[in-house]
């Protein structure tokens, strides 16, 4: 039960988005000055958020099982993990409690509503808290909501976020176990793991997919610990035991990095490089959007740690294209997404940021079960392609062994370039039979049916 209860930690959000994994949630559109590029808040300031003014928990008897005093430390003490980060520039500042409704506390649909509306006008960034999960179900999310965060407010011209606001459910700490009315208890560790995890996207951070294994092999709450060192608190669900009972730090490298990339500070270049590079068809000209890209540490035969498990990092190519171009022959961009690039040349290209040192970079498919408010990338469903199992060397073609595999050594403030794949297996881009014109041949990617449980408006 808690892989079921776990499975529903990804965000539910509440305006149209464009997701992008392993990196940034949203990436600017046609209206920015600066199309595919990251939305970030503007760091020259903390950014400010405010909090409910209510209970944390309470149990069914409506006794208070987390104060407010109690919740408000929390919320504080979570939002400093991430600017915690050494090399991050993001910072976060409790701006008092909610405004617009009677003593601040959200108790019912009515007063969500009003404090929504006071978000999407970019007027505050609440932090609501859901005490007994009565607004969870009100707004007809399922009762395993852990919790969720929604984007209110984007400055679509500069590239900006300027409000949003994160819902936590308290009844996941109520002191009650009871699967007949759906309550369930998760321990504070995951609760915590949980909210953090929100507030990556409250900052700006989207799902991302490393150490996947773990989850397609039905672990839960027993996870190998280099594995989970290596598990991004970003990844879409969260199954296995928490990261502070392994002795480990609540982010992981991959978190770390992306906080980092999105908002450096001085010290971001003296210590990451980058990775870059092209993913493409079997062609070795026609890019690839939507494969998973992951750089893993060599392991270091002299320590017992398996450091290609602990370290790692990734993104999705083309994750800052759109995932819905639309149609451009009239120009109009017919039913496209208002979010992400169209120069084609993004449309295969990843870029990964990492730490110092020697690795080996590996695409694969993200899994199907990633969709609505657990996808990762910029395509809900994910499109699935035959090829996207290999590993890069330095001779790459359509015809290689997969299981080939050449190191890349990276130094801080260095970018490696032109890494690129060349997918094994797919369909051709050109009829060997045409003679002196060429024929565009539409890969075949079997796509995954959507679920139907928290879903993105990706209009």
């Amino acid at each position: 039960m808690m892989r079921r209860v776990a499975s529903l930690l990804a965000s539910f959000l509440l305006v149209a988005s464009q997701a992008i994994a392993g990196g940034p949630l949203r990436v600017t559109g046609a209206m920015a000055m600066a199309p595919g590029q990251p939305f970030v808040w503007v760091v020259t300031s903390p950014v400010r958020y405010t909090v409910d003014t209510g209970p944390l928990s309470i149990n069914p008897s409506g006794q208070t099982v987390i104060s407010n005093s109690q919740g408000l430390a929390l919320v504080q003490s979570l939002f400093q993990n991430w600017q915690s980060v050494p090399t991050t520039a993001i910072q976060f500042a409790y701006a008092g409690p909610i405004s617009g409704v009677s003593g601040g506390d959200v108790t019912t649909i009515q007063d969500f509503n009003t404090v929504q509306g006071s978000c999407n006008a970019g007027t505050q960034s609440p932090v609501i808290f859901d005490a007994n999960g009565s607004l969870i179900r009100a707004l007809g999310l399922d009762p395993l909501v852990i919790g969720f965060t929604a984007t209110c407010k984007l400055d679509p011209v500069a590239g900006h976020i300027q409000s949003a606001l994160i819902l936590l459910n308290g009844e996941f700490q109520d002191g009650v176990n009871d699967p007949s009315t759906n309550n369930y208890e998760i321990s504070a560790d995951q609760f915590d793991e949980a909210i953090t995890h929100e507030m990556g996207h409250f900052s700006g951070l989207d799902h991302s997919q490393i150490n996947v294994d773990l989850y397609q092999n039905g672990f839960v709450n027993n996870c190998p610990v280099d594995e989970l060192a290596g598990l991004p608190l970003m990844f879409p669900v969260e199954f296995c035991q928490s990261r502070k009972s392994a002795g480990l730090p609540i982010l992981a490298p991959d978190d770390m990095a992306w906080i980092s990339k999105l908002y450096p500070n001085s010290a971001y270049s003296a210590n990451y490089g980058v990775i870059s590079g092209f993913v493409f068809f079997s062609d070795g000209i026609t890019a690839v959007q939507g494969v998973n890209v992951v750089a893993r540490r060599v392991d270091d035969p002299n320590t017992p740690e398996n450091e290609s498990q602990r370290i790692a990092f990734s993104v999705v190519s083309g994750f800052l294209f759109t995932g819905n171009p639309g149609q451009s022959i009239t120009g109009d961009n017919t039913a496209g997404s208002s979010f992400g690039g169209r120069n084609p040349a993004l449309i295969g290209y990843y870029e990964i940021p990492v730490t110092p040192g020697t690795y080996t970079v590996q695409i694969e498919n993200i899994d199907p079960s990633f969709t609505g408010g657990s996808s990762v990338g910029p395509l809900d469903p994910p499109a699935v392609t035959y090829g996207a199992d290999e590993y890069w060397h330095h001779y790459e073609s359509a015809f290689d062994n997969p299981a080939q595999k050449d190191p890349i050594t990276v130094q801080a403030g260095q970018k490696i370039s032109n890494v690129n794949f060349i997918m094994n297996q797919t369909p051709p881009r050109f009829d060997p039979f045409e003679d002196g014109e060429t024929e565009r041949i539409v890969p075949k990617i079997p796509m995954f049916i959507r679920r139907l449980d928290v879903l993105r408006d990706r209009s």
